[in-house]
């Protein structure tokens, strides 16, 4: 099956989304690792391949204050990033359980940490279509991957990418909006 007709089979079988929930995207780490504003920054402009100091375009930007709030602000829509020291969920039971596949089993019981790309806008509505929201958090959540990585999870969605390529193709699937999407 190829990934893409997988991810349509998962995603036409979603439940639907809590509206109170955000919607994000999860890199499960194998060790906890909070990424600095530098390294934010050098992701962002990555992603979308243009500046975020702020200087040349007051909309596009990295805050990073460890303590308090780190978001990266892309234009009008603002990413916030915050390292979990500790696994996804306490019940590996029951998370086991919910992966089908060896592989995605495997990448569960590798992480224990995460780093949660959350989109901030969701707080006030969900104006934004899933199909776009997603795009924004797979165009960060690919540049930050890296080894360290154990997999790509998408909560609402209920979809765990183990870092083995899948990640990197689903990301990148998301980001091209290649994906059937709910509102």
């Amino acid at each position: 099956m190829s990934l893409v007709k997988m991810f349509q089979t998962l995603f036409a079988r979603e439940p639907p989304a809590d509206p109170a929930e955000m919607r994000s995207i999860v890199i499960m780490q194998r060790k906890t690792y909070q990424f600095n504003e530098d390294e934010l920054q050098a992701a962002a402009e990555r992603g979308w391949g243009r500046k975020f100091d702020g200087k040349d375009d007051p909309m596009y930007f990295v805050s990073a204050d460890q303590s308090v709030l780190d978001v990266v602000k892309a234009g009008p829509h603002i990413i916030r990033v915050t390292t979990v020291p500790t696994r996804y969920a306490d019940d590996d039971e029951y998370a086991l359980s919910q992966l089908p596949k060896p592989e995605q089993k495997k990448a569960w019981n590798e992480h224990h940490a995460c780093v949660v790309l959350e989109l901030f806008n969701d707080l006030k509505s969900r104006s934004i279509p899933d199909i776009e929201a997603y795009a924004l958090l797979a165009r960060l959540a690919l540049q930050l991957g890296d080894p360290n990585c154990a997999a790509i999870f998408v909560p609402i969605k209920n979809i765990m990418m183990p870092n083995n390529g899948l990640a990197e193709e689903g990301l990148k699937l998301l980001i091209n909006k290649e994906l059937p999407m709910k509102r």
